[in-house]
Order: structure tokens, then sequence, then C-alpha cells
């Protein structure tokens, strides 16, 4: 562990509801570092409301009481994929976490004990990946990560960009996957709808995550290549579904993140030839993709 992380260091957290039982049953410590769980804290770092049945309007008057995110913690399983995906995106613009299986609400906090004990937005991301637990973690983060930005970085340097910048956001750009659910994010099988609606949102949520820890400067490369490297020409893209106006650095990190996705091995499937993702990528310029970008992408891959 390196020394930015300081022994005693805490998150605080405000459960809302008497679950004592609950939380002492789940050992959340990282080595040198604890999360002190609070009740009535005036502004937790994570303010966690737990209900068995919705209610917006008391979400909505208590959603500025955390530092960072609000979690809705409801036992209460969702079975229609229409509405618990709804609600999970009407929650999420407003930084309220939409969380079911209580597991991942400590999964989610242990990553946000990372991100408030570093330095800023990179050596966040730096920390998650040396704090993964297992392969598939690893690969998830730390091995997408660092593939998107040099395949970024080459890109842009072709395309004569501000390639420093675009190397760095490709590096940042999933940072909002720390705020998916593990039982997603690492699952070994293929997501039915219900958790593709969760798994894109971390889109929106890297958006906001990136506004609360870059220490306020602004970097509109930076938070473009965050919230937009998903969506695609067609307009079938997510979160917002344009299609025109995509920020530049958006288009190059969506074609260095598709092809870094397809030639990597995932939980739930191998990898692809190379030669296959290259010939996806390049049949889907104009539609998916920005000729321009495709081109450059074939003569650095």
């Amino acid at each position: 562990m390196e020394k930015r992380f300081q022994r005693g260091s805490n998150l605080t957290v405000n459960w809302d509801l008497d679950n004592r039982n609950l939380i002492s049953l789940r050992n959340i410590r990282i080595p040198g570092l604890e999360i002190s769980f609070q009740r009535d804290f005036k502004n937790p770092d994570i303010w966690i409301f737990e209900s068995e049945d919705y209610n917006y309007e008391a979400l909505y008057s208590i959603k500025d009481r955390a530092n960072y995110f609000t979690i809705y913690f409801t036992r209460r399983f969702y079975q229609d994929i229409e509405e618990f995906s709804s609600l999970a995106m009407k929650l999420a613009a407003h930084r309220i976490l939409l969380y079911c299986i209580s597991d991942d609400v400590f999964y989610f906090l242990r990553k946000m004990l990372i991100v408030k004990e570093s330095a800023g937005l990179i050596t966040a991301v730096k920390g998650i990946i040396e704090n993964a637990e297992t392969e598939s973690e690893r690969a998830v983060i730390k091995q997408h990560s660092t593939t998107v930005a040099e395949m970024s970085n080459r890109i842009a340097t072709m395309l004569d960009e501000k390639s420093e910048d675009i190397k760095l956001a490709g590096f940042i750009h999933d940072i909002g996957k720390i705020c998916i659910p593990a039982s997603i994010l690492f699952s070994d099988r293929n997501f039915n709808d219900q958790k593709i609606k969760i798994f894109q949102l971390h889109a929106l949520w890297g958006e906001v995550l990136f506004e609360k820890i870059s220490s306020g400067a602004s970097n509109d490369i930076l938070k473009q290549a965050i919230g937009f490297h998903h969506e695609r020409l067609n307009g079938q893209g997510y979160l917002r579904g344009i299609s025109k106006n995509i920020p530049f650095v958006a288009k190059i990190i969506a074609v260095s993140d598709v092809y870094t996705a397809l030639t990597s091995d995932r939980p739930h499937r191998l990898h692809f030839d190379k030669d296959v993702a290259i010939t996806f990528i390049t049949s889907k310029a104009g539609e998916l993709f920005d000729s321009e970008v495709v081109e450059a992408f074939k003569k650095v891959v």
C-alpha cells in the first residue's frame, strides 16, 4: 500500500435506519483504513437510505446530505425490468445509487474509501487497480484502462490532436464503474436487460464522480470522455442517445474502448481475434464510429 493512504483515515457513512447487526456482520476494512458508521452525522461522505418501499420525495429531500453519493438500499427486489431501470436512471441523475443486494453496498463503500483517500482522479483510478481483489477485477479495471489509454494516444497522435489529455482521458474514462454493483461488473454471465440498464449508468456516475473529486478543475476533454464514450453516430448509444455533437475525444475513446473490449478476455467470454475486432470496427465506420477516427485507428493498431 502506498503512503498516500494514511493509517486511521475514515470514510464516514450515515446509515439511516437501525442496521447495526447488518453492519457488524461485514468486514469492510482495508489495511490501515476503516469505515466509520455515524448516525445523525450532518454531512457524511456516504448517506445510505434504507426502505422497504420506494419514497422518491424522501430521497429528493436528503440527496444533498452526502459529500459523494446517497445510496437507496432496498430489500425489495424489483421484478419488473422497466420499473427497476427507470428508477435507477431517475435516482442516478441526483447522485443516488440504487442497490438491492447488501454485499454490493459494501463493495461500493470500499471503492469510495480509496477515492476519498486519494490525491485526485488519477490516483484514485490507480488505487482502485492496486486494490483489485480478483483476476476478473484486475482484467476489467487495469488491462482495459491502460490499453484504452495507449490506443487513444496513438489515434490522437495520428490525428494531430492533443494526445496527452486524450491519453489521460482513456485511462479514466470508466471511473464510473466503481459505482456498478460487483454482482454485475464481474458477472460471468451475459447481462439481461435489467442489468444492462444499470451497467450503462457508469457513464453518468462517472461524470458526477469526476466533478466531485477533480477539485473543481475544469477539463472538458476528460469530462466528455467519461460521459460520452458510449454515444454512437446512429443515435443508438447511451446514455443520451445522441447522433450529433458527440465530442471528438469521445469518438476516439469509443473506438479504443470497443477494440480493447473485443480483444480482451472477460468473465463471461473469451477474447476475439485482433483481425475480427478490426473488421467489425471498420465495417461500422460512419454508422457507429467516426470514419476519420477509424482510418487513424487502422494505421496504428
